[in-house]
Formats: C-alpha cells, structure tokens, sequence
C-alpha cells in the first residue's frame, strides 16, 4: 500500500508540473509559482510523512483545534442578519 501512495504522489508532481508550473513560468508569475511550490512541497513532506509512518511532522489538527475560537468568533461578528 505505501507504494501506490508513493506513485499516486509522483503522478499528482508530474501533473502539477506538466500542467501548472510550466504555465507560470512563461508567464513570468513568480510569486504564484512560489506559493503553489510551497504549498506542494508542504503536501509532499506530510504525504512521504504519512507513508514511512514516522509522525516527523507536527499534526495539523493541533492546529485546527487551537485557532477554531478565533474561527467560530469571526462566523458570528460577520454572520448576516435574515
């Protein structure tokens, strides 16, 4: 099992790349393309994480839990009256 989730990581860089990357270099977006990477790069650290079973990486569900007053805070200032 591990081995599909390596390939299907793979293959989800491959599109990305083929598909995205390529796109905003020719474009010359390079702050699009900065922020796309990292937010790759982030996902591919917590998929390879997930995979070898190391738990190296904070769990994001801390948090999740710690900013949820400030969530549930900004729902009700900006809730809209019916």
């Amino acid at each position: 099992m591990p081995f599909r989730l390596l390939y299907a990581q793979v293959l989800f860089v491959i599109l990305f790349i083929s598909l995205e990357v390529i796109r905003l270099f020719r474009r010359r977006a390079y702050k699009e393309l900065i922020v796309a990477g990292s937010i790759m790069l982030l996902a591919l650290a917590y998929g390879i994480d997930f995979i070898t079973g190391s738990q190296f990486l904070p769990n994001p569900n801390r948090l999740l839990i710690l900013l949820r007053p400030i969530s549930e805070s900004f729902e009700k200032f900006f809730q809209v009256m019916e």
